[in-house]
C-alpha cells in the first residue's frame, strides 16, 4: 500500500530533517577491530591503553574530523570482517596475511623477534645452530620467521610450547625462576612488559630480521586508498610533531625511526 499524499510529505519532512541533522562534510565513522590480546599493538576496547596503533589512528584521523571507533574480535573474523567491508580496517596485519587488502605506504608497526634471557646469561643467538642445548619458550600457533621455525621443525633447541593468557609475562616469570634457558617474543611485547611489570628485568640475546605490520584497510570499500593517503600524510605529521614518539612512550616503546 502507497503512503497518503500527506504521509510522504511527512516522510520527506523527517529525511531533510535528518538530513539537516548532520554537520557539513561529517565524515563516516572508521570502525577498526582486532583482538584484545596483542597489547600493546591491539588491547581492550575501552580501556585506559587501548593500544599504540589505535591511538596512532585516532592522532591521525580525529583532526581530519573523522571519528575512530574501535572494537575487540577474533583475528580471523575480523580479516573476514574487513574484507568484505563489514568493518573498515584492522591493526596490526601483516601484508602477506592479507594481501588483497589496501594498505599505506608507512607502516603502523615495526616487528622483530628476539630471544631473551635472565641478566645474568650469556648465550646469544646467531643462528640455528646456536639454539643447541637451549630450553626454549615458543607461543603454540605463532610463525617466527624461516630460520626460527625451521629450527622448532627439526627441535634444534628443547622448544616448550606455551598458550593462554598473559603469555609474555609468564613466559618471562619462567625463565626467571630458571625453568627456561630463554624464550623468544616480539620485542614490543617485551618492552610493553618490562615497562609494566616491575619484577621483569631480561636481557635481549639476538634477533631474527625486522618486519613490518601496517593499517590494513578494506578492499570492498571505496574510501580505502583516500583513508590510506591520509594515513601516510598524518604519521608524517606524528613525527615531525613529536606526538607518535609520546604515544609510543606511554607503552615504554619509541618511534622505531629516530
Amino acid at each position: 500500500m502507497f503512503p497518503s499524499p500527506r504521509r510522504r510529505r511527512v516522510l520527506f519532512a523527517a529525511m531533510v530533517a535528518a538530513c539537516a541533522a548532520q554537520p557539513a562534510g561529517a565524515a563516516e565513522a572508521i570502525v577498526v577491530v582486532a583482538p584484545d590480546f596483542w597489547c600493546p599493538f591491539s588491547c581492550k576496547a575501552g580501556g585506559a591503553h587501548e593500544g599504540f596503533t589505535i591511538d596512532i589512528l585516532r592522532a591521525v584521523f580525529t583532526p581530519l574530523g573523522r571519528q575512530v571507533k574501535y572494537e575487540n574480535l577474533n583475528y580471523a573474523r575480523a580479516l573476514l570482517g574487513v574484507r568484505t567491508g563489514r568493518y573498515t580496517a584492522t591493526s596490526p596485519t601483516y601484508k602477506d596475511e592479507a594481501p588483497d587488502f589496501i594498505y599505506p605506504a608507512t607502516p603502523i608497526s615495526r616487528n622483530r623477534y628476539c630471544f631473551y634471557t635472565a641478566p645474568h646469561s650469556h648465550w646469544l643467538y646467531k643462528n640455528a645452530a646456536s639454539l643447541a642445548g637451549q630450553r626454549v619458550g615458543i607461543v603454540q600457533g605463532y610463525t617466527y620467521g624461516n630460520e626460527i621455525d625451521q629450527a622448532v621443525a627439526h627441535k634444534t633447541a628443547a622448544f616448550e610450547l606455551n598458550y593462554g593468557e598473559d603469555l609474555t609475562y609468564r613466559l618471562a616469570r619462567k625463565l626467571l625462576l630458571g625453568r627456561l634457558d630463554s624464550f623468544v617474543e616480539d620485542e614490543n611485547l617485551v618492552s610493553y612488559t618490562m615497562a609494566m611489570h616491575a619484577d621483569v628485568r631480561l636481557r635481549q640475546a639476538g634477533c631474527a630480521p625486522v618486519s613490518y605490520s601496517y593499517f590494513a584497510l578494506s578492499p570492498a570499500l571505496p574510501e580505502s586508498r583516500a583513508l590510506a593517503r591520509e594515513f601516510d600524510e598524518g604519521m608524517a605529521r606524528l613525527r615531525e610533531s613529536g606526538q607518535l614518539e609520546r604515544i609510543m612512550k606511554a607503552y615504554g616503546l619509541h618511534d622505531w625511526v629516530r
